[in-house]
């Protein structure tokens, strides 16, 4: 029988050749060494762990909310997990009105998805496209980059200022024909700044009616000066979008809700592209729920936000400058010893998010990660 001769499939040139495919910080495996599930190597015993004890590794590197899941929520997935044989609505459309009656949106004004970044995805992919431009804050969210790059687009990254800010300014210098869309996050990951309302309105005043503006509030539910009831930039601004998840504050990270509020002119377009099923019935029941919870969540923001400042003022005290946060976050701007302190954070049996030549981000986390820490910065410290 004569050889056939394989040839390779041809690809089209475009912005993703310049990426890997997304992966989370080594955190994931660190989560999933706790559970026993998987080791990891070379970890080096101090006084908070013993040698070879990787899952004792504590995971303060993916920003996740420490709490447990709401006892409601729990009951919701128990009753929804014997239903897995069936399929979601395509629509989540319970979801999707159940968020327009809580903010105050319509129905039409109201995009649902997988996870803020599965809708972030959806509106890229209907604002821009091949000799596109989209602007974004770096260091930032490491999957903007990859979102803008599937869409087609070209992304331009604008540095941040050296207060770990959006550099507004900046960001309107680089706007040009080509710019389709500005993706601004407050408070911004990974630094915990809040953009100030009034330059806010400023930089959108200043925007041309071309470019869409994405908000990203991932994590506004944690700033003490945001409302999430408060609806008025869409109004206000019909270039606008807010982008917003269940992952953070609701703790729900691992069913993956996202929802975004926009004109319905934005709105009807992205739920387009959403890829069907995409949000489950566990996740979207469990969505609903929590949006009932309001006493409960003010709890646990009350909580987070205590342990926030605590770890702050420990860390200050430390010796050392965190910025001022508006997260479930603290950053270090350590520039080059980022790595060093990260490594130094590992040996003490904690794992935070290194930004190498920039900073140090920390998650809020368990008063016995927070004393990790402290050690880790202590050793950090001694060098």
């Amino acid at each position: 029988m004569t050889a056939r001769q394989v040839t390779q499939p041809s690809f089209r040139t475009s912005e993703l050749d310049r990426f890997s495919a997304y992966r989370a910080t080594e955190g994931t495996e660190a989560t999933e060494a706790t559970q026993g599930t998987e080791a990891t190597q070379g970890t080096e015993a101090t006084e908070a762990t013993e040698p070879g004890r990787a899952e004792d590794i504590l995971d303060l590197s993916n920003n996740e909310l420490m709490l447990p899941p709401l006892p409601a929520v729990v009951d919701s997935l128990r009753r929804s997990s014997l239903q897995v044989n069936l399929y979601p609505d395509p629509t989540a459309r319970v979801l999707k009105t159940t968020l327009a009656r809580h903010f105050g949106a319509e129905t039409e004004e109201t995009v649902v998805g997988p996870g803020s970044g599965g809708v972030l995805q959806q509106l890229l992919l209907v604002l821009a496209g091949r000799g596109d431009e989209v602007l974004h804050a770096w260091p930032g969210f490491d999957a903007y980059p990859l979102l803008i790059a599937v869409s087609g687009a070209k992304g331009v990254p604008v540095p941040l200022t050296t207060t770990g800010e959006h550099d507004l300014a900046g960001l309107l210098e680089r706007v040009n024909p080509r710019t389709r869309a500005v993706i601004l996050c407050s408070p911004h990951n990974p630094t915990g700044r809040r953009i100030p309302t009034g330059d806010l309105l400023g930089f959108l005043d200043s925007l041309p009616s071309h470019v869409v503006a994405i908000l990203d509030q991932a994590y506004m539910e944690f700033d003490e000066e945001e409302d999430p009831h408060d609806l008025g930039l869409i109004r206000e601004y019909p270039n606008v979008v807010l982008l917003r998840t269940f992952s953070k504050a609701y703790g729900l990270a691992g069913l993956r809700v996202g929802y975004a509020f926009a004109s319905s002119e934005i709105a009807v377009r992205a739920r387009k592209t959403v890829i069907p099923f995409s949000v489950t019935r566990s996740g979207e029941r469990a969505a609903v729920i929590s949006l009932a919870q309001e006493s409960d969540l003010a709890e646990r923001l009350a909580t987070v936000r205590r342990m926030r400042a605590d770890l702050r003022s420990d860390l200050g005290a430390q010796g050392l400058v965190p910025l001022p946060s508006s997260a479930n976050f603290v950053w270090l701007p350590l520039g080059p010893d980022s790595d060093r302190f990260a490594a130094a954070a590992l040996r003490a049996g904690v794992r935070v998010r290194s930004y190498s030549g920039d900073g140090v981000r920390i998650s809020v986390g368990t008063e016995e990660a927070h004393r990790r820490v402290l050690i880790a910065a202590k050793d950090f410290l001694s060098v």
